[in-house]
């Protein structure tokens, strides 16, 4: 992941090779192979933009900050295939990188990236919902 600097309270994001190397994971492919699947490598940057964005202007917290990079990525569509499932992974990555870990069940977890679908929005509970799940770890890997 993108480097983390122990004593910095600043939140660690996700990098380009980091969503690409987790988008591989998922595919089954090479980092390589993962960005030769992507349509739009300015708007997955824009996308892995978005959560120091909300975090500057929006004074968003780190579950706030987790769901606008999951539907950035979500519904961005910057990747042929998978995008959803990257978008979760990416989320659930980011909250865990920033001390954090989302406690949901696979279905919980599928129905709030598929609200997306439904037109959910960051502002609209999406936020609140990755709040709800997220919790501080227990103890450091």
């Amino acid at each position: 992941m993108a480097e983390d600097r122990p004593g910095d309270t600043e939140p660690v994001y996700l990098s380009l090779e980091d969503v690409l190397s987790l988008h591989g994971l998922i595919i089954g492919a090479s980092s390589t192979q993962a960005a030769n699947q992507l349509r739009n490598r300015g708007g997955l940057e824009s996308a892995l933009a978005r959560p120091a964005a909300y975090a500057n202007y929006e004074d968003a917290d780190l579950a706030h900050q987790a769901a606008a990079l999951a539907h950035a990525i979500a519904e961005g569509q910057q990747f042929i295939d998978g995008n959803k499932r990257t978008a979760l992974v990416a989320m659930l990555t980011f909250l865990e990188v920033n001390g954090l870990r989302v406690e949901a069940t696979d279905r919980e977890l599928a129905d709030w990236i598929l609200s997306f679908s439904a037109g959910a929005t960051p502002k609209q509970g999406c936020g609140s919902r990755a709040r709800a799940g997220a919790s501080h770890q227990i103890a450091a890997s």
